[in-house]
This record gives C-alpha cells, sequence and structure tokens, in this order.
C-alpha cells in the first residue's frame, strides 16, 4: 500500500553497496556499523549476514581491543538464498532471534544491555555468492528440466544423457534470477528504515568495440559481480580500491543520495562513519516504511491485470509513456530492447551508437533526454 506523508519529517536512510577487489575493506566497512551511535546516542546493533563464512572473523579481536561491544554484534554464516531472506526478514520484521546455547535447546539472542536483539543495521556480506549459488541451483534445474523433456520423447538414454548435459539457462531463467536477487535488496531498501549494506565482489565489464577494423570484446571498467543492475537500488553506491601507494580509497559512483559526498568523489579510509551525521539528524523524524513485500505489491498488480487493465481505464500506451519518462524506466526499456538482440544486431548498434554522439554505455547515462535519443537509435 502506498504511504503518503508530509515532507518535512522524514527519516534519511543509509543504504550502501560497496564493490571491489578482495582486500579493498568492504568487510571492514561494513562492520564499522558497530562503531556508531543511533540518534539517541546507543551503539547501533548490527546483525552480519556472512556468505563467505568467516571473512570477518579476523577483524573481532581487533574491535574488541578498541572497547567495542560485541554483544551488539550477531553473527549469521551462510551461502543459501533461502536462509539470507529468511534472516533479512527476521531483522526488518524484529522478530525473537534465537541461536543455539551451549546445549542443544534454542535461546533467545540478548544485545549488550541484556534486552533481545533487535538489529539496527544489517549486513550482507558477500552476495556474489549468493548470486552465483542461485544461478547454479536454476542450471541443475534446467538440466532437470531438460531430461524429463527428453523422456517425454521417448529418447534413448544416450539421448537423454546429452539433453541434460548440454542443457543451459533460458531467457526466462535470467529474468527469474535477476528479479529474485533485486527483490530481495529492493525489500532491504524500502521495506526497512534500519541500516543497510551489501557488499559484492567486483569483475570486469567488456563491450563490443572497433579495434583496427574489427569488432572486439574489449574490457571498459569494473562492475559488481552479481545480478545486473543491483547496485542501481541503493542510496550510496561505493566502489572500493587500492591506490598506487598502497591505501585503500573508494570512489562515489553514480550517487549519494544522502549529499555526504559528490558524484565520483574520492574518499580516504574509507568508513559509515564519515555518515554518522546522517542517522543524528534523524532525531524525532519518522519512518518512510513501505511495510509491503515487493511480492505482495506484485501480487496486488497481477490481481488488477487479471480482471482487466482495460477497468482501469488505463491504456498500455499509457503506462509506457509513464514508465519512459523516468531513468529507471528508459532503462530498463533500452535493456529489453537489448535482450531481444542477436549478437550479429548488437553489433551493427556500435557503429549508430557512435554516430549520434552518445556514451557506449547507457547505464552511465543519467538524463531522461539522452537515454530516449539513445533508445530511439537502438530502434526502441
Amino acid at each position: 500500500m502506498a504511504v503518503a506523508k508530509r515532507g518535512s519529517a522524514v527519516k534519511k536512510g543509509l543504504k550502501f553497496f560497496l564493490y571491489g577487489e578482495q582486500g579493498t575493506w568492504k568487510s571492514s566497512f561494513a562492520l564499522d556499523f558497530l562503531k556508531m551511535k543511533n540518534e539517541d546516542g546507543r551503539p547501533l546493533r548490527v546483525i552480519y549476514i556472512d556468505c563467505e563464512t568467516g571473512s570477518v572473523d579476523n577483524y573481532l579481536e581487533d574491535l574488541e581491543n578498541e572497547g567495542i561491544d560485541l554483544n551488539n554484534l550477531l553473527l549469521v554464516y551462510t551461502t543459501s538464498y533461502s536462509e539470507v531472506e529468511e534472516w533479512v526478514m527476521k531483522a526488518m520484521n524484529e522478530e525473537e532471534l534465537l541461536i543455539q546455547g551451549e546445549g542443544e535447546e534454542l535461546e533467545p539472542v540478548l544485545d549488550a544491555d541484556g534486552n533481545p536483539f533487535v538489529a539496527d543495521a544489517i549486513v550482507v556480506d558477500g552476495i556474489t555468492v549468493i548470486s552465483d549459488n542461485v544461478k547454479f541451483a536454476a542450471i541443475n534445474v534446467s538440466e532437470k528440466r531438460a531430461k524429463l523433456k527428453a523422456k517425454s520423447q521417448e529418447k534413448n538414454a544416450t539421448e537423454q544423457f546429452v539433453a541434460e548435459a548440454t542443457a543451459g539457462l533460458e531467457f526466462k531463467d535470467h529474468d527469474k534470477i535477476k528479479m529474485k536477487g533485486k527483490n530481495l535488496l529492493r525489500s532491504m531498501i524500502t521495506g526497512t528504515d534500519k541500516y543497510i549494506a551489501v557488499t559484492s565482489r567486483e569483475k570486469v565489464k567488456k563491450e563490443m568495440r572497433n579495434v583496427d577494423g574489427k569488432m572486439q570484446l574489449v574490457p571498459v571498467g569494473k562492475v559488481p559481480d552479481t545480478w545486473d543492475g543491483a547496485e542501481y537500488e541503493f542510496y550510496t553506491v561505493l566502489r572500493n580500491f587500492e591506490d598506487e601507494d598502497g591505501s585503500i580509497k573508494s570512489q562515489i559512483m553514480r550517487k549519494d543520495r544522502t549529499k555526504v559526498f559528490a558524484q565520483n568523489e574520492i574518499i580516504d579510509e574509507p568508513t559509515p562513519l564519515y555518515w554518522q551525521s546522517v542517522i543524528e539528524g534523524n532525531k524525532g523524524k519518522k519512518t518512510n516504511v513501505i511495510k509491503e513485500s515487493v511480492e505482495q505489491s506484485v501480487y496486488r498488480d497481477e490481481d488488477v491485470i487479471a480482471k482487466g487493465i482495460n477497468k482501469e481505464e488505463v491504456s498500455d500506451n499509457q503506462k509506457e509513456t509513464t514508465s519512459l519518462d523516468t531513468v529507471d524506466g528508459l532503462k530498463d526499456k533500452i535493456q529489453k530492447v537489448m535482450d531481444s538482440l542477436d549478437a550479429a544486431k548488437k553489433k551493427s548498434l556500435l557503429p549508430k551508437v557512435k554516430k549520434a554522439k552518445l556514451p557506449i554505455d547507457f547505464n552511465g547515462i543519467e538524463d531522461v533526454e539522452t537515454l530516449k535519443e539513445f533508445l530511439k537509435v537502438i530502434g526502441g
């Protein structure tokens, strides 16, 4: 359900997405939530979901030596998407958290003050592992699907084996994988006013370019190694990197909606402590959380469509016009057009885009009119 509030007293959120190579302080950045205070001056309580199983263990002794009470930290180790989703939802809904005690029975988790543990911040460290595992699971399902299809066609054992061994993800599978992950991350943005940090490894992005008269895949930059576009949902996107002198720095990528830093600004020794003033400024302000989950919103929209969109007196053209008036809507449309093209047609677009003097990477465009021109050039 939509939430309407006056614009004067709404809380600002801290929703960080960090990516970078190994050893660029992504995990330590997220752990620094423990050094921060809430608007009333109490240390933040952090639920830390470690998808790389042990990536932060070596930091804990140092934190304790700095005077951090580790009872305000709850570590969860898992490489399962469903378990990450389960613990995130528990933290967001402030359910009672139980862990195994010294015996076999479960006991409630208490914070440093001896009260039931209620997280102020949620960290998902290593989302790359989760997105990879979802993809592997989908491939397994695809192989079983191919085997069942071969059986139904009365193929022999060898033909069934070949069908299963050569099975790959279908186009619809990629869409489902992408939306499954993005829905989880989007829920962490819109479904809670708790402070969020999600970390990802990075990979080299490659694009088709004309090199000495031949079209070749060439590296054009570094991007998060997870679901495509996952970082677009977050308020502050950071890329951590090691500078030439060996120091760790971070670059504001695309945006920082808190306006603490400017786009593309370089930060020395990255830490969320730079954003402590945002939390302090939230004192007395009201939440702007939409409690309805993304899935619930989708189900409600499905119900409207099932009843007949014409009854709502909204045409397909009107809906598309609305979505194509926004940066995100245009990027989604461009991506759909690109995904519908085969490799040869994609190659043919490069000279057209260059001729129009447009950026090759449309994801870096933040202007509606430029995106509309890009869509026009590719025939959308």
